[in-house]
């Protein structure tokens, strides 16, 4: 009895079959032609005997469809292509239908039992034609049902790579993508490349309505998309989020839904699939096709599964904009409050000097008029009003620092530098360390960001002169690469960062961590208890 072998044989390498990096001698492309001339004749009678074989395997799975492309990839049904020499168009149509039996969910073990199948069918009609002491035919049999399983691997891996395909770059869409716009934009890419659509379009339900809006779309120009714009519940998009279910119309011109002149004119299949986040329909994405173009049921999953993950990246993209648009109201009103401060501060010092300053100034007058008048035997009463003159004259001093504090007017004098530099002699008349400064290059800073960069500099240094007990201050503050750095470093007794963020009177540190986060700058503080104090701040220009 002959054993047939699936190995190939080492034979004259030419000429080269398909891209497998198969290669067939010419004797054996000629066996094959032989082969399929003696079998032309009795190809109804092996195609009944598989078809039964084949309903044996698949059962209520195999429909017209399935039939059709299982039959397809048999060699029974290209007997006519075979015995011309036409082995290349065989294997061509071969691959094509093992695309569509991996488009129509049929699992690989199964097509390969069903080609076993084929090849079981015809073999009691080769018996019959050729003994089986005559290796030839049987040999290129063996070749040709290699060629075939080979074919079908290569057409499952290129769907299955085409799926992983979409989906990668579905993932770098969602990584990629810099707005909502954007998104849309690379998904419709990524589906009609996918599924060589000739159009796509992106619909979403409008916020507190029942309508959908076209927010994206590609193949297809504005006008023609305003044709797909609907309400939930009419139309093909409306019946598609009403019932959270795909649709496909693989007959544009015959399907009540898609009752739209120019639709029709323009496209002649469609799918839709609906966008649904956290089970509430978002909106549908639908592509078009020049052709009638039914889904297969591989490519509907794909499709689902891909809009799955656009639905959620789109809703995520959303609610990261939205955070975006209210982070910029929070900031832009903040940095209205910050002005406002400003302000404030400024009307503050102006009545303490108009006000306040000169009824001191006034007082002060006054008592160095009485103290004068008096003569000399009223000793005891001079002393009185000359004490209070100092008194006076010491508070006349300490409202001129308030208002330095509130607004100093050497900063709009002279700028940053020289307003910084007094807020250091200012605060040296209380501390007893040493404060050593070092500016460079802070001239002509934007008003807010010098306003900004002093007030920091005043809450650092008050912060030291009030609980850190240190003997050294180092302060530097320069600008480089479109960014002003403040940097201070104490040798004090330090603080406990968690125990400080927890105390709620405590606001020093919050109030300078929003200045800075308003400014769209970093603020990094460094302290523990006996290792002093360290504040980086860093704000864009």
């Amino acid at each position: 009895m002959y054993t047939r072998f699936v190995m190939l044989r080492d034979l004259e390498r030419t000429p080269v079959i398909s891209q497998d990096g198969v290669v067939l001698s010419k004797k054996v492309q000629r066996d094959i032609r032989r082969l399929a001339v003696k079998l032309k004749a009795r190809g109804t009678k092996i195609d009944k005997r598989w078809r039964r074989k084949a309903q044996a395997i698949f059962g209520k799975e195999l429909d017209p469809p399935r039939l059709r492309a299982l039959a397809a990839i048999n060699p029974g049904s290209w007997w006519t292509l075979l015995a011309s020499g036409r082995i290349n168009d065989f294997l061509e149509q071969v691959e094509y239908h093992g695309r569509r039996l991996a488009k129509l969910d049929v699992a690989p073990k199964k097509v390969l039992a069903s080609v076993q199948e084929s090849e079981q069918a015809l073999l009691p009609e080769l018996k019959s034609l050729v003994p089986t002491d005559d290796p030839e035919y049987y040999s290129a049999l063996d070749h040709l049902y290699f060629l075939v399983k080979l074919k079908l691997n290569d057409a499952y891996y290129q769907v299955r790579d085409m799926e992983a395909k979409a989906f990668y770059e579905v993932l770098q869409d969602q990584l990629e993508s810099l707005s909502v716009q954007d998104l849309l934009h690379r998904v419709l890419d990524t589906l009609m490349r996918t599924f060589r659509a000739q159009g796509g379009l992106i619909l979403l339900k409008e916020e507190d309505s029942n309508r959908l809006a076209g927010k994206a779309w590609k193949g297809l120009d504005e006008r023609l998309a305003k044709c797909f714009e609907t309400s939930i519940g009419r139309g093909l998009a409306g019946r598609i989020a009403r019932r959270g279910t795909p649709i496909v119309v693989v007959d544009v011109e015959n399907e009540p839904l898609t009752k739209d002149p120019q639709i029709r004119k323009a496209f002649k299949s469609l799918w839709g699939v609906p966008l649904i986040v956290r089970g509430k329909v978002t909106g549908v994405l639908e592509l078009a096709f020049s052709q009638e173009y039914h889904c297969l049921p591989r490519e509907m999953k794909l499709f689902e599964a891909i809009t799955e993950r656009c639905a959620l990246a789109i809703d995520k993209a959303q609610l990261t904009e939205e955070l975006h648009a209210r982070e910029e109201q929070i900031r832009q009103l903040g940095e209205h409050m910050m002005r406002v401060e400003e302000e404030e501060r400024r009307r503050i010092s102006r009545e303490l000097h108009d006000e306040v300053g000169q009824s001191l100034l006034v007082v002060r007058l006054y008592l160095e008029m009485v103290q004068n008048s008096l003569p000399p035997e009223q000793k005891a009463l001079i002393d009185k009003l000359d004490e209070a003159r100092r008194v006076a004259e010491g508070t006349i001093g300490e409202m001129r620092r308030l208002i330095s504090a509130l607004s100093p007017n050497v900063l709009e004098e002279l700028g940053l530098a020289a307003s910084i530099r007094q807020t250091v002699k200012n605060f040296g008349r209380t501390f007893t360390g040493r404060v050593r400064v070092r500016m460079s290059n802070i001239e002509d800073l934007p008003k807010g960001t010098e306003i900004m960069m002093y007030r920091l500099v005043q809450e650092c240094i008050s912060n030291t002169v009030k609980h850190s007990n240190a003997r050294n201050v180092n302060l530097q503050l320069a600008r480089r690469n479109g960014r002003v750095s403040l940097r201070m470093q104490d040798d004090g007794q330090g603080f406990d960062l968690k125990q400080a963020g927890r105390k709620r009177e405590s606001f020093g540190l919050s109030g300078m961590r929003e200045r800075v986060t308003l400014l769209g700058g970093e603020i990094d503080i460094q302290s523990s208890p006996g290792k002093g104090t360290k504040v980086q701040i860093e704000i864009p220009v």
